[in-house]
């Protein structure tokens, strides 16, 4: 199971048909297969890593397009999380359902590290309220050169 989930695929398949249905949508394979490569991936993927592993996993071509509609109802519907990162011209997707973390990104490799400091955490709120803010989220993104790509300079 991948890491930090607490529930298996087939178990998220049938509350996401649940959900497709109560919506009123149909549910489509292609979603399905854009659903089981980020499940199944521990790293963050853009919209075209998505549709080469779609293809290279399930061996049909899926249309960029389609790709693209898919993660922004996903999107939508906050199953998915995309990220935008500096220096990247798409953002990237995980699923949502691991707890808050956040996250640092090689500018060298493009790397993404997950990480979670609860000292960090109440910091941000701290700082949320000493500014007058009362704080409904976040996403910080610290940007460096990865412990990899120091050792190659």
């Amino acid at each position: 199971m991948k890491k930090g989930l607490t529930i298996t695929y087939d178990e998220y398949m049938l509350k996401f048909k649940g959900l497709i249905k109560s919506l009123g949508l149909n549910n489509s394979v292609q979603r399905e297969y854009v659903l089981k490569i980020l499940f199944d991936c521990d790293n963050h993927l853009s919209a075209e890593d998505i549709a080469k592993k779609v293809k290279d996993v399930h061996n049909i071509n899926i249309g960029i397009a389609t790709v693209y509609r898919i993660l922004a109802l996903l999107e939508e519907l906050n199953i998915i999380k995309g990220i935008s990162i500096d220096g990247f011209e798409s953002k990237v997707y995980e699923l949502n359902l691991t707890s808050h973390h956040d996250h640092m990104v090689c500018v060298e490799c493009g790397k993404i590290v997950e990480f979670y400091d609860a000292e960090v955490e109440k910091i941000q709120e701290l700082v949320a309220i000493e500014n007058g803010f009362k704080l409904q989220s976040h996403n910080m993104m610290l940007y460096g050169i990865c412990k990899d790509c120091q050792e190659h300079e």
